[in-house]
């Protein structure tokens, strides 16, 4: 037995247990729930068994903090430096660089409750989901990153990148640029796909859990024959990723010390008429003793490591605060 529950933004919670099942996204089916890996050569769609009405334990699979690689401050710098050092020799403008947090459990931190907590909490901001079964564990998340989402009538995309903690601190040419790199990334992917009524937004400084990022949004009529194409397209767009997009991918999966698993991925619902799909951030695996959350930042020749360190702590208070309340 499998389960799954999350919760769309001010929408209700909904639980189920059934089976997921494997496959690629080309051959997705309409009306499900699905989740990704971060270069989506993994697939699992989930197949409704029953409803019910709150997360069973007997359906949850935990992994080991054994199979996860963790890094202290120090090994994290420096490996952090090493990825960059590496940049100009392959042509790398700017890639994601991540690591995994580890916090043990306590009583009161069961997946159920956690789960509960940030669908309170994070009930209009963001994606809060729960995914568990025997081939991957249990993954948790609450997301803000909105890939595609709406129906024919208008779909919705957004580019989100640059980090701070706090909205009285300057926006710096770094993280200026960081953003305009994706918000250029994302309008170029859309309007290959011949996009009616293009509307883009003005960028504007905006809460996501415990930090402020950059958003520039984008709304659009497509037909719902060129969505798929379009999620391919854009995944994974240079928040995730990096640029040039092929290079830093393939940069990233040589150096990052670990795998990404579902990290950076995408998860949401495909509906034969309407599309919610998110990138997966602000997430965690749940193990048997330890939660562990992957956390990221966007790196450039002109990054601070020690602020980069800063930055992922930073983004793992969205889980944390949780967690711990």
């Amino acid at each position: 037995m499998a389960c799954l529950a999350y919760q769309f933004p001010n929408e209700e919670i909904k639980v189920f247990t059934g089976e997921w099942i494997e496959e690629t996204l080309e051959n997705l089916p309409d009306d499900c729930f699905f989740i990704t890996d971060f270069t989506k050569e993994k697939m699992f769609y989930f197949q409704i068994g029953q409803t019910v009405d709150s997360i069973p334990e007997s359906a949850l699979s935990y992994k080991e903090a054994d199979d996860v690689f963790v890094c202290n401050q120090k090994a994290y710098l420096n490996g952090l430096q090493y990825f960059i050092d590496g940049f100009e020799l392959f042509g790398i403008e700017k890639a994601i660089f991540s690591r995994i947090k580890l916090v043990g459990k306590d009583d009161a931190s069961s997946a159920g409750l956690v789960f509960r907590k940030l669908a309170d909490k994070y009930k209009s901001q963001a994606l809060v989901y729960l995914a568990s079964d025997e081939k991957f564990g249990t993954w948790m998340g609450a997301t803000p990153e909105v890939l595609l989402s709406g129906d024919q009538s208008k779909i919705h995309s957004m580019a989100l990148a640059g980090t701070k903690n706090n909205s009285i601190i300057q926006w710096t040419k770094k993280e200026q640029e960081e953003h305009q790199y994706v918000a250029d990334y994302v309008l170029d992917k859309i309007n290959i796909q011949g996009p009616k009524e293009l509307r883009v937004s003005p960028t504007e400084t905006v809460q996501k859990g415990a930090v402020f990022h950059l958003q520039t949004s984008y709304e659009f009529q497509l037909e719902k024959e060129k969505w798929n194409a379009l999620m391919q397209d854009l995944h994974p767009t240079p928040a995730v990723c990096g640029t040039p997009s092929q290079a830093a991918q393939d940069y990233i999966l040589t150096n990052e010390p670990h795998e990404r698993e579902f990290y950076t991925g995408l998860v949401g619902w495909r509906g034969k008429d309407q599309l919610s799909v998110y990138v997966n951030l602000r997430c965690m695996q749940v193990l048997k003793n330890d939660f562990a959350l992957y956390v990221g930042g966007g790196i450039t020749q002109a990054s601070n490591i020690a602020n980069e360190w800063q930055e992922t702590e930073d983004k793992s208070g969205t889980l944390l605060d949780v967690i711990f309340e």
